[in-house]
């Protein structure tokens, strides 16, 4: 009978303690979340490679279409 209840008692600390580990995973999955909407956010404020190499070739056509007409 004893046992039964030592045994009960253990079961119910290790059960409380996989709560609180699963907590601390919880609210640490949240926070690595959280730095790569963070990340995410930073990153989009640029502009893409490609967009970058397509703005200068234009701005290098208008620029050479401009002084064509001037000449």
């Amino acid at each position: 009978m004893t046992t039964t209840m030592i045994l009960a008692r253990e079961n119910r600390v290790m059960i409380h303690d996989i709560k609180k580990d699963i907590k601390y995973i919880k609210e640490n999955i949240g926070k690595l979340f959280t730095k790569v909407d963070e990340s995410f956010n930073h990153l989009s404020k640029r502009l893409p490679a490609w967009a970058t190499i397509v703005i200068t070739i234009l701005g290098s056509l208008v620029t050479g279409l401009v002084v064509a007409a001037v000449n």
